[in-house]
């Protein structure tokens, strides 16, 4: 009986996931594994490749699985608009801290602002028409009033000015019940909403969670795809080496596959969003302001541009140096800029926002001086789709044709996090490894 090849292209935790369960090689094009989800130290801070990646949600036994590896920690999320005050409609609110979600919590705006955003989303509701932009269900959900004082200045930001374009997506992202939001007009708050009210994270990092599902597994690195031959069913890679497969499974973003094939065209269609990300280790000045607690701020109006400060060291003070383990004095912080994809900034603008990106938090009395700081790129770190589009399923449906698989969070165009990531890969690793049980020219592979 012969035995068809299967080969997986990304050693994210989707790719992890299919290995943990099927006999696959994994090649990746990074020198480890995890995809965007990684830590790194620089002298002594740990810091993300990607800016704050927790595991949130998630079958109980996968964080069982990963707990069972690495051991878990878990958080209870502790988050909140901050407004710097860059904006004319935010000048009054400068420095002030909303708890999130703000919508739950309209009363710490102040008792008018409070009343004008509840009387605004009540009108809004009552508004029949459907929405088809991203802007336009915010608008229908939240109304006129705090969209203009956050929900449209920070997607703005957020989604590099894509959201007045593109589809409505993820709206558990921004949840919203009436009574919860009539509630916290008068005192009565709730931040226990959303999706990402617990979450967990590797007491050692992310990197050794990857890197532990990774050692069972038949993976290669630094091995970036090039060019698929699908005629050929070759793969080449940057090093000159090359790969035969029967099947190929790739967790790569979607619109860098069709690119390694050959189709330029097809791969420009749907529009993403890169994230420029600082990583910064610094001191904290002597104030409750700087303490605050949080894990991460959203930020609709900072002058500089960026959409999101998180505290790493919020979350876990061994984020810290031994020498600096006093989140009350120390921070380990990122700080989130977001870019059209395709728009790349060259590396003098990249040290600018770096300058301006200190100086603004020291204005803003968050930081008082930088000890590390470090950048990391994420080209493909959003991805969106226009209304109306289908781009997504006829450009999968016409790789499938190929024996080529698009899969994961990236390879479907989609949003899902760690653990939901792990567990799809292992449901196409079990169909793999059934599939492999079968003899060729009969196995097909569910979508």
């Amino acid at each position: 009986m012969q035995t068809e090849r299967t080969i997986v292209l990304g050693a994210g935790f989707t790719g992890l996931g299919i290995a943990t369960v099927a006999d696959v090689p994994v090649f990746e094009a990074e020198r480890f594994p995890g995809g965007i989800c990684a830590s790194y130290h620089r002298e002594g801070f740990r810091f993300e490749i990607g800016g704050g990646h927790w595991i949130f949600g998630g079958d109980p036994l996968i964080l069982r699985l990963f707990d069972r590896l690495v051991p878990l920690k878990f958080y209870r999320r502790r988050s909140a608009v901050f407004f710097a005050g860059g904006l004319q409609q935010t000048v009054h609110l400068r420095g002030r801290f909303v708890d999130y979600p703000l919508q739950n919590h309209l009363h710490q705006l102040g008792e008018s602002e409070a009343q004008a955003a509840l009387q605004s989303l009540l009108r809004a509701h009552r508004n029949g028409q459907e929405p088809v932009t991203m802007a336009e269900w915010l608008e229908k959900h939240f109304g006129e009033y705090l969209c203009e004082l956050f929900f449209f200045p920070f997607h703005e930001r957020y989604t590099a000015g894509l959201f007045r374009e593109i589809a409505p997506q993820d709206p558990y992202k921004t949840p919203l019940q009436l009574e919860q939001v009539v509630a916290g007009t008068f005192g009565k708050s709730n931040s226990a909403v959303g999706y990402n009210v617990q979450f967990g994270y590797p007491a050692n990092g992310l990197n050794v969670l990857a890197q532990k599902l990774a050692e069972p597994a038949t993976a290669f690195f630094e091995k970036r795809a090039v060019h698929i031959d699908p005629d050929q069913k070759i793969v080449q890679f940057s090093d000159g080496s090359t790969t035969e497969y029967d099947r190929l499974v790739s967790t790569i973003p979607l619109n860098h596959l069709l690119r390694i094939l050959g189709d330029e065209e097809q791969s420009l269609s749907e529009p993403y969003t890169s994230v420029l990300v600082l990583n910064l280790g610094v001191e904290l000045p002597p104030s409750e302001h700087a303490r605050h607690g949080y894990h991460w701020l959203y930020v609709p109006d900072s002058r500089t541009g960026f959409h999101r400060v998180g505290y790493y060291s919020n979350v876990d003070p061994a984020f810290l140096p031994e020498k600096y383990r006093d989140p009350q004095r120390y921070g380990s912080l990122y700080v989130e800029f977001a870019f059209r994809g395709g728009e790349k900034p060259v590396a003098s603008v990249v040290e600018r926002l770096m300058q301006q990106t200190a100086e603004e938090l020291r204005d803003l009395g968050l930081i008082q001086t930088v000890l590390v700081a470090d950048v990391t790129w994420i080209e493909v770190a959003y991805t969106w789709q226009r209304p109306g589009s289908r781009w997504v399923q006829e450009q999968r449906e016409r790789l499938e044709k190929m024996d080529i698989f698009s899969v994961g969070r990236y390879g479907r165009w989609t949003f899902q996090g760690i653990a939901d990531s792990f567990k799809e890969g292992l449901v196409i690793g079990g169909q793999i490894a059934a599939l492999q049980r079968v003899p060729a020219g009969r196995a097909g592979m569910e979508r």
